[in-house]
């Protein structure tokens, strides 16, 4: 650290990173590159202030009652869908040496709506579908629909493709039709004057470099 001149009276912090990291192969060489990935990141966070992505805000839901069917609206919507975000660790493996820039920029992609059992259900659980149930979907008409994030796991020492998103490429909708409980058993026929609860959820998409697990230059991707 430094050099530095510490004065009569002066503080100065300095913050230590310990990054660590194993490969699942029994090559020493690639644990060490794990590590310099592991570095880079705390490096990245570490710069951003620990900022990390937030991701595009969800849009105002007004929902419109009719006989046995409900409209949701999706309002302010402006802001959301022209979204876009830097991820500072996408923007620390950048050095544009070997090749192209990498692009680190995510940007708004689409929205997702879930019914939702109770008024009680948090983000973190829409996975769960005692929970929540997605009953509409919509994105930019870009050729991108599926998208799949990989996960590290510590004991496969692997990604895990998981789905995230099974798109329908077929452009942004601000209102979808509900005629129909999620959640219901038998008749799925919506019944006036019940209450039902929707969340919306925005998301944005980046795909700096193709993910190949037979490939090692591609881990990071």
């Amino acid at each position: 650290a430094g050099p530095f001149t510490l004065e009569p009276g002066a503080l100065n912090n300095i913050t230590f990173g310990v990054v660590y990291a194993k490969a699942s192969s029994g090559d020493p060489f690639q644990s060490v590159e794990l590590v310099r990935k592991a570095d880079d990141k705390a490096q990245a966070l570490f710069d951003n202030c620990f900022r990390i992505l937030n991701g595009p805000d969800s849009p105002e839901m007004a929902i419109q009652e009719l006989d046995q069917e409900l409209i949701i609206h999706l309002n302010e919507t402006q802001e959301v869908e022209t979204y876009e975000e830097v991820d500072p660790i996408i923007e620390s493996l950048d050095t544009c040496k070997s090749g192209p820039c990498l692009d680190s920029k995510y940007r708004f992609q689409g929205y997702q709506v879930f019914q939702l059992v109770d008024q009680n259900v948090d983000p973190s659980e829409l996975n769960d579908v005692d929970r929540a149930r997605l009953i509409a979907q919509c994105d930019i008409t870009n050729g991108v629909n599926q998208l799949i994030n990989y996960p590290f796991d510590d004991d496969l020492g692997a990604g895990v493709p998981t789905e995230m998103v099974n798109g329908n490429d077929e452009g942004i909708k601000h209102s979808f039709k509900v005629t129909q409980d999620a959640f219901a058993q038998g008749d799925l026929t919506l019944i006036n004057f019940k209450k039902y609860y929707f969340m919306v959820l925005s998301y944005g998409y980046n795909n700096y470099k193709d993910y190949n697990t037979s490939d090692p230059s591609s881990l990071d991707g």
